[in-house]
């Protein structure tokens, strides 16, 4: 299939090319052929010669035709005009139909016009010349509709050109988009999944550590509950690799039992629990009556609590207990969470985070397919405050 349309392609090339190249030439070539046959072929007389001379120049200027139609047409149109001045019927005359052709075809609408004007007025003056009596009539109309119809082809051939112009810029600019949806809905794609994976990791990586070092303090005095830790560190491990695998499209190479779904409200709870065990004490509460949410929302929920807690265990390790609340309202879902610690106590890293971290630049990204804002910031009484609010009823404006 490739090679039968890299054929079609060489095929069309070669065709451009010998009608670009070949055209011109061989139509005066042609038009000079004709104008000799027709003049010399059975005829007698001392003028003979004059006509070739006639012929010749008459024909010469098509060799510009394409590339000085205008100019082409007027050249043609003099010589012919001294023809007609010297009394010379010479065949080469139709030279002004191919130089009328060129015009309609190649030229401003304003030469066309004119073009057309003057070949009438030739129309007229060959008449008045060279009709035969009784037929001046016949002979007015015949060279009329000759000359029309050069005309009427050549700006049928210019109309034409401009269509398949359009049509070809069309569907060039059609592909453009095309390519650059394409490259749009990639950039998009790797944005979501990078925020999946920095959420994903990120969180994993900070509770399994937090629960290491918990083991390695305790392995001596508590053994069980440095065992239980290591435990629960390896089964979170576990879990985000079966997270990373699903976001990644490996599912298909993953055992049934080790699949894991995308998270939601029902995984509050794990993760609470997960955190917990890390050391922080974290109360998760619900409030309002349990409305229809989409999972596009309960995962962006997740992910909002889950990067909320994290950078808890993260940057405030003086910070003994969070509370994460979802409130459920009609048409929206409000999320909150804050954390204690030390009165007037900012840390930098927080602050960072706070307003350029890509885990609360992620946060805005997902609320905002919803509508949400996101706001994070210090508390009076101590800690920080990160809340959210999602529409779940209002579509995300354009961005």
């Amino acid at each position: 299939m490739r090679d039968t349309g890299e054929m079609v392609r060489q095929v069309d090339s070669a065709w451009q090319w010998a009608r670009e190249t070949l055209a011109v030439p061989a139509t005066a070539v042609a038009a000079l052929a004709f104008a000799v046959l027709h003049d010399f072929v059975g005829r007698d007389g001392d003028n003979a010669w004059w006509v070739l001379v006639f012929d010749v120049v008459l024909v010469l200027p098509l060799f510009l035709r394409r590339r000085w139609p205008w100019g082409t047409f007027l050249a043609v149109a003099a010589i012919a005009l001294l023809q007609w001045l010297g009394g010379v019927f010479a065949a080469g005359d139709i030279a002004l139909l191919v130089a009328l052709y060129s015009v309609g075809a190649y030229a401003r609408r304003e030469a066309v016009v004119a073009a057309a004007l003057i070949s009438q007025l030739g129309v007229v003056l060959a008449v008045a010349r060279w009709a035969p009596s009784g037929q001046v009539v016949t002979s007015a109309l015949g060279m009329t509709g000759t000359v029309t119809a050069a005309w009427v082809i050549g700006v049928y051939v210019r109309t034409r050109r401009a269509y398949i112009a359009s049509v070809l810029e069309r569907a060039a600019t059609a592909e453009r988009e095309s390519d650059q949806q394409a490259l749009l809905a990639t950039a998009a794609e790797r944005a979501r999944i990078s925020r999946e994976m920095h959420d994903i990791v990120a969180h994993s990586l900070s509770v399994i550590i937090a629960l290491n070092d918990g083991a390695a303090a305790s392995v001596q005095s508590s053994p069980a509950e440095a065992e239980e830790a290591v435990r629960l560190a390896a089964s979170l491990g576990r879990q985000s690799l079966g997270e990373v695998r699903r976001l990644l499209g490996a599912d298909q190479e993953v055992a049934a039992s080790d699949r894991v779904p995308a998270p939601g409200l029902a995984q509050l709870d794990d993760l609470a629990a997960s955190v917990r065990a890390a050391g922080l004490a974290v109360d998760l509460t619900m409030e309002g009556h349990p409305v229809e949410v989409p999972p596009s929302a309960q995962l962006t929920i997740y992910r909002m609590v889950q990067e909320a807690l994290t950078n808890v265990l993260k940057h405030e390790p003086e910070a003994r207990r969070a509370v994460v609340t979802v409130r459920y309202r009609p048409t929206e879902v409000e999320v909150e969470v804050i954390n204690d610690g030390p009165v007037g106590a900012v840390p930098p890293t927080s602050r960072a985070v706070a307003h350029h971290g890509q885990g609360l630049n992620g946060m805005r990204e997902r609320v905002g397919m919803f509508s949400g804002t996101v706001e994070a910031a210090p508390r009076v009484g101590g800690g920080w405050r990160v809340a959210s609010r999602l529409l779940l009823d209002e579509p995300a404006g354009p961005r």
